[in-house]
């Protein structure tokens, strides 16, 4: 009977702590000025992502990428254009590429072991043909050397002769190679040459270029 009279004082309190308890919770959700997250700073987010990131690639023996070399593996680093062609020459993994395009439509494209030390390049259409070439100057310890090519059925490649008889007496290097009227000039140093009106001196080679793409001579000329 004792036990009966105390069950009903002890379901009440019960019932009381847990409508308080209730009422508590409610009041929480209800007020979330009381329970704010603080926002942080966006630059931070990111500083700690990549914070993250860069703990997980250390832990895992693994070398972030940089931007810089992803960039460079289809480097561009030549492109002119010649009447309604555009010449570009592209640095990458395995050397060094040419590709000719008009618009969109690849003309021609070759990788050549004469692109690899390039110094200078500049487009030109020395025969006259109405298709254009790109000269292309490299140096290869320290001598200087060109190579040709012409946009034709895609690239057609061309060299200018090595110098022979006269032209090479007396040769001293110092090669310089450039266009002028049309015309591909060679201009280097000679010293104690044979049947030239100077011992020593400065000798210029001008050649022309024909359809068959062959260099021929037009003239030299020494000058001290």
């Amino acid at each position: 009977m004792q036990k009966s009279k105390l069950f009903f004082p002890i379901l009440i309190l019960f019932i009381l702590a847990l409508a308080g308890s209730l009422y508590w919770f409610e009041n929480q959700e209800a007020n979330p000025e009381e329970n704010q997250y603080i926002a942080l700073p966006d630059s931070l987010v990111q500083q700690l992502a990549q914070k993250d990131s860069t703990e997980k690639a250390n832990f895992l023996n693994a070398t972030l990428p940089k931007m810089g070399e992803v960039m460079k593996q289809n480097e561009l680093f030549f492109e002119q254009k010649k009447d309604d062609y555009n010449f570009q020459l592209y640095r990458d993994s395995l050397g060094v590429k040419l590709v000719v395009s008009i618009g969109t439509k690849i003309m021609g494209e070759t990788r050549d072991k004469s692109l690899v030390n390039i110094s200078k390049a500049e487009t030109s259409d020395l025969n006259t043909d109405g298709y254009p070439e790109i000269l292309i100057y490299t140096k290869n310890k320290n001598k200087l050397e060109f190579t040709g090519f012409e946009v034709e059925n895609g690239l057609q490649k061309f060299t200018l002769p090595p110098l022979m008889g006269r032209q090479s007496f007396g040769y001293a290097g110092r090669d310089t190679l450039f266009v002028e009227n049309n015309n591909l000039l060679r201009r280097f140093q000679f010293r104690n040459a044979q049947f030239s009106t100077f011992p020593s001196g400065t000798r210029t080679c001008e050649y022309s270029l024909s359809h068959d793409l062959k260099f021929l001579m037009v003239r030299t000329l020494d000058t001290e």
